[in-house]
């Protein structure tokens, strides 16, 4: 990589990652703002990739509009402003899908549908479950809180970032190759040591939390973090593309960044629902 393209990589990521840190850091409104934008863009870029290798009866504009919608929905729910506004937003969004599959006389229809709802249920729901994240439901006023979604993205940077340092190193056994060549179990490994000690310097600042609290939290993050990477190697190579989108240069596309946050904030919701009960519905 010339210097010119690593300058550019280097100034998109940071870019990207400030962003980021607005929605986290910048109250309700700005997360809300921030992760409506991610959330479009992601789903755009997933839709594209169907559209382009298979003949989808089914609007890629259709399911953006529906997931903002969904997000934005849910949000609602949480300020109490319309209460039944996310149930009734994801049955509208249900019924036009049966009623498309009932009107259009097409034999793809079934399997377009299954695209458009795999869609919402591998991005939109995250990031619906991340705004229930933000929310610290030990308290009655429903105070927006940060501390868990900013652990999220710095366990994330630092298993991705030291799993790829320790495989470049010493990465010998190859992880899963037919899927992703480059991932490395010494890497694997590594990703994992480096993250639980992230957690732990998170542990030693964040007092209202136990240092076991941390490590399991940083595990989690790191076992699904990868799992969730894989599988966005899965589906690019499914569709026979090398990345979702071109939207970050030097780095790909939204959902290239975001693979990993796909798979681990369900696994955190429910890490916290377990352990913590400090969640809604747990």
């Amino acid at each position: 990589m010339d210097k010119k393209n690593l300058l550019t990589r280097t100034l998109a990521g940071i870019v990207y990652i400030a962003v980021l840190l607005l929605g986290i850091f910048g109250g309700k409104h700005a997360f809300m703002a921030v992760f409506g934008v991610v959330t479009a863009i992601a789903l755009y870029e997933f839709y594209r990739m169907v559209e382009n290798e298979t003949t989808h009866a089914i609007s890629k504009i259709f399911n953006i509009v529906f997931g903002v919608l969904i997000f934005f929905s849910a949000y609602l729910f949480l300020e109490d402003v319309i209460k039944y506004v996310f149930p009734a937003t994801v049955l509208a969004y249900l019924l036009a899908l049966f009623v498309s599959g009932i009107v259009l006389n097409r034999n793809d229809i079934l399997q377009s549908i299954i695209f458009s709802v795999f869609g919402q249920i591998y991005i939109t729901l995250p990031f619906s479950l991340l705004l229930l994240l933000s929310y610290h439901y030990t308290h009655t006023d429903n105070e927006y809180h940060n501390v868990l979604m900013l652990a999220i993205f710095v366990f994330i940077w630092v298993n991705d970032s030291f799993a790829y340092l320790v495989g470049s190193l010493f990465g010998k056994h190859k992880l899963i190759q037919r899927i992703s060549p480059k991932k490395s179990v010494e890497g694997f490994v590594g990703g994992i040591i480096f993250t639980i000690a992230a957690g732990l310097i998170f542990a030693h600042f964040t007092p209202g939390y136990s240092t076991g609290f941390w490590i399991g939290y940083a595990l989690v993050v790191s076992l699904f973090g990868t799992i969730g990477d894989l599988f966005e190697s899965l589906i690019k190579r499914t569709f026979g593309v090398k990345d979702a989108g071109h939207i970050i240069p030097g780095h790909g596309g939204i959902l290239d960044r975001i693979d990993s946050l796909l798979i681990v904030i369900p696994a955190i919701y429910l890490y916290l629902m377990i352990f913590m009960d400090i969640l809604p519905f747990a």
